[in-house]
Parts: C-alpha cells; structure tokens; sequence
C-alpha cells in the first residue's frame, strides 16, 4: 500500500511539478509537513518512543543518529513487506506487528534455537 502510495505521489509531483517542503525524506511518500508528522507520532506510539530517540531536536533532517538510520531501513522493509502482503492479500503490517509499544520487540518473529 505504502509503496503504490510512494509511486502515486511520485508521479503526481513529477507531473504537476510540486515541490517538497520537507529535507532529507528518502523512503516516505510525503510531501506536506503535517503528513509527516501525524505519520511520525504514530510510529513513536507504535515503538514507545520519543522524537529524540531518532532525531537530533532542532536537526531532524540530521543523519547522525543511529536509530535514524535504522528506522529508516525498517520503515524501507515494512514497505516492501505490505507490497508483498498486498499481492497475497494479507492485512499490512506496520512497526506495532512486531515492536507492541516497545523500543525493542520483546521476542523475535523467528525464534532460533
């Protein structure tokens, strides 16, 4: 879903030449700051945290953050699994399937012995 969202915002932005007011947004579709911000406080909600965990306050296009860095490769892996997901049609995940409020998922979705 995320991902035909991605597309369709593209090609939108492409053709009618809109312009982003936001820096540094690489894997979300978004391009209006409020959109952003209601999608950031409800990963927060999802993993428990604050702005603070990820984000520099006052820089947060920085990248220095580590946990920046990582989120944006889980929010890239969620993408690609609800694009899967939607094919098999399968009800999308998001951070809340496996991080339940916590920074740290509790368990793994795979348990290795």
């Amino acid at each position: 879903m995320i991902a035909k969202l991605t597309i369709v915002f593209l090609t939108a932005s492409v053709l009618f030449g809109q312009k982003s007011e936001l820096k540094n947004v690489k894997v979300l579709p978004f391009k209006k700051k409020r959109e952003l911000v209601n999608y950031m406080k409800i990963v927060s909600k999802e993993l428990g945290v604050k702005c603070s965990f990820c984000h520099i306050p006052n820089d947060y296009t920085s990248d220095k953050k580590a946990n920046k860095v990582v989120a944006r490769e889980m929010i890239k892996m969620t993408q690609n699994a609800n694009s899967v997901m939607a094919n098999l049609n399968f009800k999308e995940v998001s951070c809340w399937t496996c991080h339940r409020g916590n920074k740290i998922p509790e368990r793994s979705p795979f348990k290795m012995s």
